[in-house]
This record gives structure tokens, sequence and C-alpha cells, in this order.
């Protein structure tokens, strides 16, 4: 069975990493576990030039469904089977900076794109596979309500999943915020 591991790569993982983390076992349940830390991260987001609240919604949406969330230059991943995000995908991830990179990965456990009496959701989450430096549960999400306000949402519980995590909590855990608040930064408009 494949755990995290520091890789050298040059270019985002591709089919090799897909076969490789494919029959992993995920590490919590799809609804989360019953300790560990859970946050919850929102913006709203900012429309483009000439964009209406529906399409602001269907520009983020269409972003997280193809998992084009994080800075490209902190995580660089791959859609298993891909394109897109569907139930039962696997996602595998490189952290870090340059060329060496920790890999682990994740499988997408649920997705909903509604739309209630004039408000639409879509989103995913997903659960940490056996081998991630984290054990936990992460769900991406826009909102658009009836006044056309977007928002962001982007939530995760989760504990120390490796040792080397666990004593590497007092770095680990403001590089994983620092990434997540990267993350929705980005997405909500506030940061190329």
């Amino acid at each position: 069975m494949p755990g995290m591991g520091i890789v050298l790569a040059l270019r985002p993982p591709g089919p090799e990493a897909c076969a490789k983390w494919n029959a992993v076992e995920p590490t919590s349940p799809p609804e989360g576990l019953p300790t560990g830390v859970f946050d919850v991260h929102q913006a709203a987001v900012q429309h483009q030039q000439g964009e209406d609240a529906e399409a602001a919604f269907e520009r983020i949406r269409d972003r997280l469904f193809a998992y084009d969330i994080f800075p490209p230059k902190l995580i660089r991943h791959a859609i298993c089977p891909g394109p897109a995000i569907e139930r039962g995908t696997l996602i595998v991830q490189q952290v870090g900076i340059g060329p060496l990179r920790l890999e682990s990965a994740v499988r997408v456990v649920d997705v909903w794109d509604r739309d209630t009496d004039g408000e639409r959701d879509a989103g995913f989450r997903y659960v940490t596979l056996a081998g991630h430096p984290e054990r936990g549960v992460a769900s991406f999400a826009v909102h658009r309500d009836d006044s056309g306000v977007v928002r962001l949402t982007l939530d995760a519980r989760s504990q120390a999943g490796t040792l080397l995590t666990r004593l590497g909590r007092p770095i680990a855990r403001p590089a994983q915020l620092a990434m997540t608040e990267a993350a929705l930064r980005r997405l909500a408009g506030r940061h190329a």
C-alpha cells in the first residue's frame, strides 16, 4: 500500500500516480471524525467585469469541479479518471515548493449541484486516503442566494494522520490553514 512520500516531481502527477493510489482505503467515514479540528472558511465571491451572479456562480462551480482550487505552485494534482470531479473520483495531490513534493491522495464521496427555490448550491466532499498527512473530510462549495450573493465555503474536519504530522503539528497546522486561505482568496477573486 502506498503512503505519503517525498517525490521528485517536475510536473503534476499522472496515470502512474493514479494507479498507485487507486486501491488505497479511506482514513475516515464521509460524515467526518468524532474528534479533531473543524475549520470553516467563507468568502463572498467578487464578480468579474460584466458578470452577473449566475455567471459568477457558474465560474466558481466549474473551477471547483475541475479542482482548480489551490495555487498550482503549492499543490499539483491529478483527477483520476478525470477530467472533472464526480462521486468516486480519486485526486492525487503533490504539496510543496519546487521539485520536492509530498504526495498523497483523497477520494470524492459526495457531489451536488442543486437549484432550489431560486438558490443554487454546488460542490463536493472528499475523504483522505491512508498515507495522507491529515486524516479527515473536506468539502468545497459555492452558493448563490436568491438576492444574488455568491459565497464560497471551504470546510474541513481533520486531525494529524501520521506520526510525522503529529510531531510537526506546530508547523503543519499553520501550513494547512495558509493553503486553505490561499485557495479561498484565489477562488473568491481577492488574489490572482
